[in-house]
């Protein structure tokens, strides 16, 4: 898969899904989804133009019967929390508990660093990311960071057991 393009939708998905664990940041897989990540972001928030690999972070990969579908970043944040950078699953990976599963996965390392707390934000025009947040055990927490004057971010967090 070459830069910016949109992975290729399996032909008849049997639902096999794998999660591949600190993936290179330059990976081309990994960066073709961080890049239909950005493109997705981009048409709900026209103004917004992140780059799309977030420096210091540790990647998951999420395959459908061995087609990357989903992606996922850690970044330590200081103060014992992990944040949660660029979840994405590319629509015909959805609605399969994809996205729970790469969380999962985030926690486990976040936990394997030490890091007591996961927080991430999302934006008011993403629901689904809202809702899935919400029901895997994120409550909603102040603004924090770049983020604290946005009127179209919510940040949620959640306590990783000890």
């Amino acid at each position: 898969m070459k830069p910016g393009e949109r992975p290729a939708a399996p032909t008849e998905p049997s639902g096999s899904v794998t999660i591949d664990r600190l993936v290179a940041p330059a990976d081309p897989e990994l960066v073709a989804l961080l890049v239909a990540t950005v493109a997705d972001l981009n048409e709900r928030y026209p103004d917004y133009d992140p780059d799309p690999v977030v420096a210091e972070s540790e990647y998951f990969v999420a395959r459908l019967d061995g087609v990357p579908v989903g992606c996922v970043g850690l970044r330590d944040i200081g103060g014992g929390r992990g944040e949660i950078k660029r979840m994405f699953v590319a629509t015909y990976g959805r609605r399969r508990g994809i996205a729970a599963r790469l969380v999962t996965a985030l926690e486990e390392r976040a936990a394997e660093r030490g890091m007591s707390k996961v927080v991430l934000e999302t934006g008011i025009r993403q629901p689904e990311a809202i809702a899935l947040y919400r029901a895997i055990g994120y409550t909603p927490i102040d603004a924090f960071g770049e983020y604290a004057t946005s009127p179209l971010s919510r940040c949620f967090g959640k306590d990783l057991v000890a």
